[in-house]
């Protein structure tokens, strides 16, 4: 599946910045935030951006974050 980043889904649809926090419901600030991924999207967020960009929320390429330590105590437990 192609993905793009959040940028370029509002370019995409139309929108500059500031217009599309406010219909998401974010500072312009922590949109900026989103975009340039200094900040993680929650994903209630990902969704109300994904549905005023008119497309799938899944399209929308997300950073990962690999905290390591986590991840490979998850993995390497045998009980929870």
């Amino acid at each position: 599946m192609i993905q793009i980043s959040l940028a370029a889904a509002r370019v995409n649809a139309g929108y500059k910045q500031d217009e599309a926090a406010v219909k998401i419901g974010v500072t312009p600030k922590t949109l900026r935030g989103y975009e340039q991924n200094k900040v993680i999207i929650p994903s209630t967020t990902l969704r109300k951006a994904a549905k005023l960009y008119g497309i799938p929320s899944d399209m929308i390429r997300l950073p990962v974050i690999e905290d390591g330590e986590y991840d490979e105590n998850f993995l390497n437990s045998s009980t929870v």
